[in-house]
């Protein structure tokens, strides 16, 4: 799948950001075109995954209204780069930012500029602000939603509540295994060394490794799925579907030599059964803790599943048992599925992923909601 995106304000941009992020598996060519908005020029500076001509800068101080926005930060600058990427080449347009930012109520605007001349659909992807940051930002976060769900083809919800006490807990335990002196430093996975990052770090990367892995689930892979699951099929479980949760679970494999012993023990019922557990125990995790915002399963009217992970990691029996169980569960008849094998030479993890759309409540963005209903 090929996707547009444009992050807005300084979450949008990283966010942005971080999906854009070259990923190890090699498909046809670049993915993601990724174009950030921001009034801060060293936020931008920062982005490393962006090209330069593609960072929007305005000034900060001249904002007073929507409609100055619009022309401060050049709106014919950012109409010139969506009408630079060719249309036809790109499946879908991605809106990043957070929910009670400054910049999310151009969204709007933006809409009607894209469906001018595109006819992918437009999505959002959106955080929800964490209570530290104030009630008066969680009450605009609760109106902004209210304004964009009526105007897009999805918004996926990522809950920054949630996962800073998620993040923050992971930080404090590597901190304790490491000892003093490194509080500071973590380790993000997937990349080759620790740098110094903030618990937001960790989250992007969280919300980065969702969106990269339905981006590789729609390319042609090097091992050929058993289910395949095309971009149209990811398309149509988010298109119309109102909010979104993506659920992910990931856990390391063993380091396996290719001595017979092992081989065997691959191929014994005992290890059968073991694998199709542990597919069954990730798909319980993304949907229970992992997942991007806490929802009822029963209340999606979609859903969609993804494996990934080594062929021969892959468990059919365990893919079935999860796929019965999230057909049981959800509210609606469409459940799409499929795997995104990789060569055990690359694959170190096994990894299952799960969508929840049509969501028509989800507990977090109620609660917020009721901060502007009993002003």
């Amino acid at each position: 799948m090929r996707l547009l995106i444009l992050g807005l304000g300084t979450a949008g941009s990283r966010i942005a950001d971080a999906i854009a992020e070259p990923a190890g598996r090699a498909t046809r060519g670049p993915a993601v075109h990724a174009i950030a908005v921001d009034n801060d020029p060293v936020i931008l500076e920062s982005l490393k995954n962006i090209d330069r001509e593609r960072k929007i800068y305005f000034p900060r101080d001249s904002i007073s209204t929507p409609e100055l926005r619009t022309t401060t930060f050049t709106i014919d600058e950012v109409k010139a780069l969506l009408r630079s990427n060719d249309a036809g080449g790109h499946d879908a347009v991605l809106l990043c930012a957070g929910l009670g930012g400054g910049l999310i109520d151009l969204v709007p605007h933006l809409v009607d500029i894209i469906r001018e001349t595109m006819f992918e659909p437009v999505f959002a992807l959106v955080t929800l602000p964490s209570d530290e940051e104030g009630q008066e930002r969680l009450k605009r976060a609760a109106t902004n939603m209210r304004q964009i769900r009526a105007i897009l083809d999805g918004v996926i919800v990522f809950d920054n509540q949630l996962w800073l006490d998620k993040v923050r807990e992971q930080m404090e335990t590597a901190v304790q295994q490491t000892g003093p002196g490194v509080t500071e430093r973590f380790w993000i996975p997937g990349t080759p060394e620790k740098t110094s990052v903030e618990p937001y770090d960790l989250i992007n990367h969280q919300i980065a490794i969702r969106i990269q892995l339905l981006i590789q689930a729609g390319e042609i892979q090097d091992t050929p799925p058993q289910m395949v699951l095309d971009t149209r099929e990811i398309l149509n479980t988010i298109t119309g579907a109102g909010l979104i949760t993506i659920g992910f679970a990931d856990e390391p494999l063993e380091e396996h030599s290719k001595i017979g012993f092992f081989r065997q023990k691959q191929e014994s019922i005992v290890y059968r059964q073991e694998r199709a557990g542990r597919i069954v125990k990730l798909a319980e995790k993304a949907v229970f803790r992992d997942i991007s915002a806490y929802s009822d399963l029963s209340s999606a009217t979609k859903a969609l599943i993804l494996l990934v992970g080594p062929e021969e990691e892959l468990s059919m029996k365990g893919f079935m048992a999860v796929r019965k169980w999230i057909d049981d569960s959800i509210n609606g008849y469409e459940l799409r599925s499929g795997d995104s094998p990789v060569s055990a030479r690359h694959g170190s993890h096994v990894a299952v992923l799960i969508v929840l759309s049509g969501l028509n409540e989800i507990p977090r963005v109620s609660e917020l909601d009721q901060l502007i209903q009993t002003k």
